[in-house]
């Protein structure tokens, strides 16, 4: 009868294929069919196709066997049949490859929702993703102005290997920063490396900085000071025997085979790279900086870009340094929608961290300070939190257009007997706040005018010499225009 009535129901459909029942089922009660494990046999005679269901720990075709059928088919129909499965498989495979070359990706929005997505391209106006909530192969658009965030999800988030950094960082004029394995060229016409496999030409009259080496902190703020100075020609900033930086002036005439050619009052000197911290050239001050979004990438660099768009196995960026750029779309670690919105606080070079508490015992205190400074851990929200272990002092840098910092600051530990807590903010040598957590209160929301550009020193400490639950954390702290 169930014979019957496939066939019946195979001539209603028009269907090119038929069914033969060529088994039963043997030994296999029904309670035990959702439990057990099955794989399917194939065989292709002359007859068509053959396929066994068979289940069971031991997998013995006569207590298994739970079922087996064969299609038939003339040569025309399956003519008409594999041309449409090939055609199903070959789609099914190319999913597959590019959900595998697409990294997943968290995107966080100006409200603090997140979700996850795999780009498809991002400009000024908006975001396109594909979301795994989505119809299938559906695309989902959000305005950029609406997204905070976007960064790497999974277990392949954070940053790559070292073989794909650059051990030089060039600075271009929109507060991009490349990580660069080799330059070479003159000012109408660089190539710039950022891997063994991958180089860009152009950034004609984009270069403002390249940084040659890994310095201290104490060099990395005079490096940091030659930048802001208003110059008049490019620079070579040498370094001196001790470690002191100092500047040559002069024009920057190319580079080639590791050195500088470098332009003195008419001189051509070739400077070797092993005796700089770097080269900046002269650049014409910008009214208003760019705006578009940093993109973060896996060797180290940091790209502030206007357009990015996936295709294939990379990612396009587009920028005010002309070509477009290509990298492979591994390489994408995240995108910070917020550049012209906000700051994160975690994401600024530190001038200075240090301990203020003191136990009056000279080398020991010098000890305590290095290891009980303020330190960014792990935070909650979208960034980092800065803890204060007790006491102490941290210091940065306003970036350009900043002009308020906020934060909520927590008592990280409970205590019965908890000291006051006494927070200040400076603006250079000027107090901008001075406020106390009692020792009854276990948070303050704290918001602050700051000045861009400027030093900004956050201190913590307490009137109580025995500072009693001081260990502060200073949550998802942030810089907004």
């Amino acid at each position: 009868e169930h014979e019957h009535e496939h066939e019946k129901s195979d001539e209603n459909l028009g269907s090119c294929l038929s069914w033969e029942r060529l088994g039963e089922f043997k030994g296999m009660g029904a309670r035990y069919a959702n439990n057990l494990p099955t794989c399917t046999i194939y065989w292709l005679g002359r007859r068509g196709l053959t396929f066994f269901f068979v289940g069971g720990t031991n997998m013995q075709p006569n207590t298994a066997l739970f079922g087996s059928y064969r299609f038939s088919w003339s040569f025309f129909r399956l003519a008409c049949v594999l041309p449409t499965v090939s055609m199903l498989f070959l789609g099914m495979c190319l999913s597959t490859a590019m959900a595998q070359s697409v990294p997943g990706l968290r995107i966080t929005d100006i409200h603090g929702q997140s979700w996850n997505g795999n780009l498809v391209s991002i400009d000024q106006e908006s975001l396109v993703y594909k979301s795994a909530e989505a119809a299938a192969g559906a695309d989902v658009i959000k305005k950029s102005d609406e997204i905070l965030r976007i960064e790497r999800s999974g277990k392949n988030a954070g940053r790559g290997s070292d073989s794909t950094s650059g051990a030089w960082k060039a600075g271009l004029t929109d507060g991009s920063v490349l990580a660069v394995q080799k330059i070479v060229g003159k000012e109408k016409n660089w190539t710039i490396q950022l891997s063994d496999k991958l180089a860009q030409n152009g950034f004609a009259g984009e270069l403002k900085y390249l940084k040659l080496k890994k310095l201290d902190a104490k060099t990395e703020e005079a490096w940091a000071a030659f930048l802001r100075e208003d110059l008049k020609s490019d620079a070579l900033i040498v370094v001196r025997p001790g470690g002191a930086l100092d500047r040559v002036d002069g024009v920057i005439k190319g580079i080639v085979d590791g050195k500088i050619q470098f332009d003195v009052d008419g001189q051509i000197v070739d400077a070797s790279v092993d005796r700089l911290a770097g080269v900046v050239w002269f650049r014409k001050q910008q009214a208003t900086s760019p705006k578009g979004f940093r993109v973060e990438l896996s060797n180290g660099s940091s790209l502030v870009a206007q357009r990015a768009k996936v295709v294939g196995d990379s990612l396009e960026l587009a920028g005010s340094w002309g070509e477009s750029l290509s990298v492979p779309i591994e390489w994408l670690q995240g995108i910070d929608c917020g550049l012209d919105k906000m700051a994160w606080l975690s994401g600024l070079d530190v001038l200075d961290s240090r301990s203020t508490k003191k136990v009056g015992f000279g080398e020991f205190d010098t000890l305590l300070s290095k290891t009980t400074r303020p330190r960014w851990v792990e935070g909650k929200g979208s960034s980092e939190d800065l803890l204060f272990p007790g006491p102490g002092e941290y210091q940065f840098r306003a970036p350009a257009g900043m002009t308020k910092l906020q934060a909520r600051i927590e008592r990280a530990n409970e205590s019965e007997a908890q000291s006051p807590i006494a927070v200040e903010v400076w603006v250079d040598d000027q107090v901008a706040y001075r406020k106390e957590l009692g020792a009854q209160e276990e948070s303050l929301d704290l918001e602050v005018s700051i000045a861009p550009e400027k030093k900004i020193k956050l201190v913590l400490g307490s009137s109580s010499a025995l500072n009693l639950g001081t260990r502060t954390l200073w949550r998802q702290p942030r810089l907004s225009k």
